[in-house]
């Protein structure tokens, strides 16, 4: 079935956006068809297929550590070169201006799963992943939905050249590259083409996969799942139930094993003074949102258990409930004890004088790093009991 049939069958009559469909329908074609024929033809070039790789990476840190975590969350301030460089590498992926794209973006979050989210899961797989795109519903963009956007010189300058920055960076300069060692077609075709398609159906997959599939650690009250798959896809943005519960953390991927390069480009342009106010959501708030979930599985499983074996395993995890609680509890107060201290030093009237709050400072900065081990230990110590109780109530 094509992308106009599958657009004709939903409860949408807006009709068919045929610039977006030839362009979703072409591109495509073009990227595998020319690839082979770019292969098959003996025009290989190791240059070309680096070249391949390297704006693949640069086009999707614009998108992600861009578009998204800098433009539509705020997660993190960038300086201008920085900015700069982040629209017109998102600019290549040929998804629409920033502005636009973080428009349709906020209301994909303030109407997660409703009928005015703009792709929503519950019209189907398909429907999110691709076909929100092709039927007709230009409008023209309200500022008002991006007000705190709008006023920017450099997003109105994007926006208003969006098509001319889009050819220039996505076709032009890929093949002028492939040509500087004489293989132009290599570039349009493989660095060009077949870069876009894998960019959009990467990105894409944030849409439909994951709020299709995965796993819900942190809320089931949204459709957004985890994807370890589509992160490696996304540099990084397959961890969407976190993201979904978390939006304005810089990190998608927030356990130390997960797969989150713009994470690290974004943590790398602070410590390079290129970026800087990097949000991060207290690990208390994590763990309990963590542990919601893992109670709320369990007491599925203790619903069906005996009564007597549901009465220990409930006292057994109270106590454990009790000691990660209390964890939270003491380090959320060195916290804002932290914060209220290094205000008194930003205000430069700090009582007991400057030398005094950096020393106070210092030994609460290393009570915060005691504060969170305990509450990891504790967070295991409760997992531990939980697997026990998971065992009893299955055996």
């Amino acid at each position: 079935m094509s992308l106009i049939d599958l657009a004709k069958r939903t409860k949408h009559t807006g009709g068919i956006n045929w610039p977006t469909t030839l362009f979703l329908i072409l591109t495509p074609i073009a990227g595998i068809a020319g690839t082979w024929y770019w292969a098959a033809s003996g025009r290989f070039s190791w240059a070309t297929l680096a070249l391949f790789f390297i704006t693949w990476a640069a086009t999707a840190m614009g998108i992600t550590a861009g578009y998204h975590r800098l433009f539509a969350h705020r997660s993190y301030v960038a300086s201008r070169p920085l900015r700069i460089a982040l629209l017109f590498a998102g600019g290549a992926a040929w998804e629409g201006s920033c502005l636009e794209w973080c428009r349709d973006h906020r209301r994909h979050h303030r109407y997660v799963d409703t009928g005015r989210d703009p792709y929503n899961i519950n019209e189907g797989f398909w429907f999110a992943h691709i076909v929100w795109l092709v039927r007709d519903h230009r409008e023209v963009l309200d500022p008002r939905e991006v007000a705190d956007l709008h006023p920017d010189r450099l997003m109105r300058f994007q926006d208003r050249y969006y098509a001319w920055i889009a050819t220039a960076t996505s076709f032009f300069l890929p093949w002028g590259l492939g040509a500087l060692w004489g293989d132009p077609w290599g570039g349009l075709f493989v660095a060009a083409a077949l870069r876009i398609t894998v960019n959009h159906h990467a990105t894409f997959l944030i849409n439909s996969l994951c709020h299709w599939a995965g796993s819900q650690p942190y809320s089931d009250t949204h459709s957004a799942r985890d994807s370890w798959f589509a992160a490696l896809l996304t540099y990084g943005e397959g961890y969407h139930n976190f993201h979904h519960e978390f939006p304005s953390d810089y990190r998608n991927g927030v356990r130390a094993h997960q797969w989150d390069p713009t994470k690290w480009l974004i943590w790398t342009s602070n410590r390079l003074r290129l970026a800087g106010e990097l949000r991060r959501v207290a690990p208390e708030r994590i763990l309990a949102k963590r542990l919601r979930m893992q109670e709320k599985r369990l007491a599925e499983k203790l619903a069906r258990a005996p009564k007597g074996l549901s009465t220990f395993a409930d006292g057994v995890l109270a106590s454990a409930r009790g000691q990660v609680h209390a964890a939270a509890e003491h380090l959320a107060h060195l916290r804002r004890q932290y914060h209220a201290r290094a205000a008194d030093l930003a205000s430069g009237v700090p009582a007991g004088g400057a030398h005094a709050v950096r020393a106070q400072l210092s030994e609460l900065a290393a009570r915060l790093k005691a504060g969170e081990k305990d509450l990891r230990a504790s967070m295991a110590m409760w997992k531990a009991v939980a697997k026990g109780v998971a065992r009893m109530t299955s055996a």
